[in-house]
C-alpha cells in the first residue's frame, strides 16, 4: 500500500466519471493538520513519465512508473518529490497552470518501498494523492462497449487499462478501503 492507510479518511474509487471518466482513483487525508503525507513505491518500477504543473497556485506533480510485469501506476498531486526523484526531473518543463501534460523521461529505477514524496494535495484545503493502476497487457472489462469506448477516447492510454487497485493492496488493505466513506467524489 503506497501510504500509512491508518491515516487514510476517505477512498476515492477507480473507474469514476467526474467530470470525464477517470481510471485511477486515490487516498483523503482530512483529518490531517498538513501536507506531510509520505508516499511510497508499492512495487519495484522505473519512473518513465512526469510532469509538474500548477493547481491552485501549487507545484504538482504527475508520476508514471512502469512495472516489468505489464503494468503502470501512476500518482498525482505530489507536493513535494524525494531528493533521488526530484534531481531526476529537474529538467521537465517549468510548471504552467492547468497543464499536466507529461514528458518521457530516461527511466529511473525505484525500490518497493521507496519514497516516492513526502507531501501531497493543495495547502491545508485538499489533501489527497490520486494513486491508479494500469493493467496494459489487456484493456479493462468495460472497453468492448464501443459507445463507451468512443465517449472517453481521449483517455486512451491508460484510461482503457485501467484496474480496481484496491483488489492488489496487501493483506486486507482492500477491504479497508472498500469500506471508508467515499467522499463527495464517491
Amino acid at each position: 500500500t503506497p501510504v500509512d492507510l491508518n491515516i487514510v479518511t476517505a477512498a476515492l474509487w477507480p473507474g469514476q466519471v467526474r467530470g470525464a471518466y477517470v481510471a485511477h482513483g486515490g487516498f483523503r487525508f482530512d483529518a490531517n493538520d498538513d501536507n506531510n503525507v509520505t508516499v511510497r513505491a508499492p512495487i519495484g518500477s522505473h519512473l518513465v513519465e512526469a510532469s509538474q504543473y500548477l493547481e491552485s497556485g501549487e507545484k504538482q506533480y504527475l508520476l508514471f512508473f512502469s512495472v516489468p510485469c505489464g503494468f503502470f501506476y501512476r500518482f498525482d498531486h505530489v507536493r513535494v518529490l524525494s531528493p533521488k526523484l526530484a534531481e531526476a526531473l529537474k529538467g521537465l518543463p517549468p510548471p504552467t497552470p492547468g497543464d499536466s501534460r507529461t514528458t518521457n523521461i530516461p527511466p529511473v529505477w525505484i525500490e518497493q518501498g521507496e519514497v516516492i514524496g513526502t507531501s501531497i494535495g493543495i495547502s491545508l484545503s485538499n489533501i489527497f494523492v490520486d494513486f491508479g493502476l494500469y493493467d496494459v497487457r489487456t484493456p479493462n472489462n468495460v472497453i468492448p462497449n464501443p459507445a463507451w469506448a468512443d465517449l472517453y477516447a481521449a483517455d486512451k492510454e491508460f484510461g482503457h487499462y485501467g484496474v480496481c487497485f484496491f483488489d492488489y493492496l496487501p493483506a486486507g488493505h482492500g477491504e479497508i478501503m472498500r469500506s471508508l466513506p467515499t467522499g463527495i467524489e464517491g
